[in-house]
């Protein structure tokens, strides 16, 4: 019988795992026991896991889909697909068949915890997330040794642990800082302008522009983590002083991830087994077997006090969050395609990458002109003779679109203003200064703006 399941119960740990850093040390003539046979495991495991978690990181890997079936009767349901994923302590986990949950049976069940979480009536929908986790399942019973006059219960012994799942539907989001620690510095790097023609910033100074975003986070020795972290990572935007040579560009990044290795992931890993164990206080152990895979935005209904049902339609499936792998094969072959996106300076500042066959729309405008924004793709502004205004659209019918603005001129700016009641990187308007400058923007329907991805 499998012990695969959809569940509501958080994976957790019942004992003390054997030390991955030690292995029988074997001689002649040894008596061998269980726990020998038990650590030699942990060791072979344990060293495993330690390779894929910290050389390859930890995520999907293929397959788990989240979708939204909808049942006339039953209501909607949860649907993960098969696939596989690395969870953060370095386990493989399958899920081999598709697994599904009705979710008007799981709030039903889980009333007296979401009531605490909502208003009366709800005033918003109510965010669950989808979480995949390791566990093992004891399996293949066979007779084993003892006293006599046991119970029947106690004849029989699990000889095999199986690699078994768990996917679970939770209120809160799990721990995933590494991951959303890796985001913000790329993010915070891609900000940082690469030019063909002026002289970088010196080196030292750019590194320490990096350790000071982080500065919050470098505050207190490794052996002493904060108990109360930061809620961001990489504060703010790099200086407008910093830049980068092209020429100059291998050897700045080089230093940059020297300094994420070696100073900020020891920050920011999350590890509770394996070499150098550390956590935050308030960390949870049973995270590291767990990863994120959806959040879902549910819509309550309420019944009576503290009783609720959700409507039979559709509900937003939000993956954006969700850890995931791109295998070497695939990295492989966009290198040696020449693929990787670069900057029309080539710079390596990056674009949306441009399949073959796959084609973009130029739109070339001259100012002064003031423009609604519509189906444009990429917007080349030339201000030499006037101010170039872009309007864009509300982000509600835009999500997920992608507009780039480049300005080719010297002369007069080039404006980009949000929409009524939005925001475009946490402000009614930005613009371009300098010639040659352009924004990579991406729409948020959710949080009704527009936001910078490159620049």
């Amino acid at each position: 019988m499998s012990c695969s399941c959809f569940s509501s119960h958080t994976n957790s740990m019942t004992m003390a795992d054997p030390n991955p850093a030690k292995h029988v040390n074997f001689n002649v003539g040894m008596v061998l026991g269980v726990d020998d046979f038990t650590q030699e495991f942990a060791y072979l495991s344990g060293r495993d896991q330690w390779l894929a978690r910290d050389l390859i990181g930890y995520g999907t890997v293929r397959g788990l889909n989240v979708r939204i079936e909808v049942d006339a009767i039953k209501g909607p349901r949860v649907v993960v697909e098969a696939g596989v994923a690395l969870s953060p302590r370095g386990q493989l986990i399958c899920v081999p068949a598709a697994q599904c949950a009705y979710l008007k049976d799981w709030v039903a069940d889980h009333a007296e915890e979401i009531t605490p979480q909502v208003s009366s009536p709800p005033d918003s929908d109510l965010q669950l997330y989808v979480v995949l986790c390791y566990r093992n399942c004891p399996t293949d019973d066979v007779p084993i040794a003892g006293e006599p006059c046991r119970s029947e219960d106690k004849l029989m012994a699990p000889s095999r642990l199986s690699d078994d799942f768990s996917l679970e539907l939770r209120l809160e989001r799990p721990n995933q800082r590494e991951e959303d620690a890796v985001r913000d510095f790329v993010v915070w790097l891609k900000q940082v302008p690469i030019s063909d023609a002026d002289p970088s910033t010196p080196l030292d100074q750019f590194l320490q522009a990096i350790r000071d975003a982080a500065s919050e986070w470098l505050t207190s020795p490794l052996s002493s983590p904060l108990t109360s972290p930061p809620g961001d990572f990489m504060f703010g935007s790099p200086p407008d002083s910093l830049i980068i040579n092209a020429a100059d560009a291998s050897d700045y990044f080089r230093a940059a991830f020297r300094v994420w290795v070696t100073e900020l992931r020891p920050r920011w890993i999350t590890r509770w087994h394996g070499c150098a164990a550390t956590h935050i206080e308030g960390d949870a152990a049973a995270d590291e077997d767990c990863v994120l895979l959806a959040q879902l935005d549910v819509p309550l209904l309420p019944l009576s006090p503290g009783t609720w049902d959700i409507p039979n339609e559709d509900i937003p499936v939000n993956q954006n969050e969700r850890p995931y792998l791109v295998h070497l094969r695939l990295l492989q072959e966009l290198m040696l395609s020449g693929l990787a996106a670069v900057s029309a300076g080539g710079g390596l500042a990056p674009q949306a990458l441009i399949l073959p066959g796959e084609t973009q729309t130029v739109t070339n405008i001259d100012g002064p002109a003031t423009i609604d924004v519509k189906e444009e793709q990429i917007v080349i502004a030339n201000s030499t003779a006037g101010v170039v205004r872009l309007n864009l659209p509300l982000s509600g019918d835009q999500d997920g679109r992608t507009l780039v603005v480049k300005r080719i001129s010297t002369g007069s700016l080039v404006q980009i203003f949000a929409g009524t009641g939005e925001l475009v990187e946490g402000q009614g308007s930005i613009q371009l200064t300098a010639q040659n400058r352009f924004v990579h923007l991406l729409a948020n329907a959710k949080l009704k703006a527009w936001h910078v991805i490159g620049q």
